[in-house]
């Protein structure tokens, strides 16, 4: 007899049940539902002498999530603004470039509060370091922006 070893798929999350995981573990995020779509906020503090920095992490595709820096960001109009994917300076927004997106470093059935909230805080540390001296020390290689299309939302 041939022996199968049987591994079991992962379930994907829902937006809102990946969230609630983030509520639960961080009590004051907010979940607010704007026009269909679910937005997680959230301050994160990097450190004990860090500032609070705001946060949004939008579902953009099934499974698929951004997430932004908002609000009164350092250096938004420096055209070496290290790590991103966009800046919305309408907005007053940056979206963070946290993993490769075709390494498979993050997949969709992962929960974001173990993944994308410690790499957000990792971000936001070595973004603090870069608006000292201008130097990223938070490695990594930054994709193509061709290897992060999507399309385009009308805010």
């Amino acid at each position: 007899m041939v022996s199968k070893k049987y591994y079991p798929r992962k379930k994907i999350l829902t937006p809102i049940q990946q969230f609630s995981l983030v509520k639960q573990n961080f009590s004051k995020a907010k979940i607010i539902n704007n026009q269909g779509k679910l937005h997680l906020y959230i301050s994160l503090q990097p450190s004990v002498f860090s500032p609070s920095y705001p946060i949004e992490i939008i579902e953009y595709s099934r499974g698929k999530y951004d997430t932004w820096l908002i609000g009164n960001i350092q250096k938004i109009d420096n055209p070496k603004f290290p790590h991103k994917y966009e800046v919305d300076k309408k907005n007053n927004k940056v979206r963070l470039c946290l993993y490769h997106p075709n390494r498979g470093e993050w997949t969709k059935d992962q929960e974001i509060y173990n993944t994308l909230i410690p790499w957000t805080c990792e971000w936001l540390y070595y973004y603090e370091l870069w608006l000292d001296d201008g130097k990223w020390r938070g490695g990594g290689e930054h994709p193509r922006l061709n290897d992060r299309k999507r399309p385009r939302r009308n805010n």
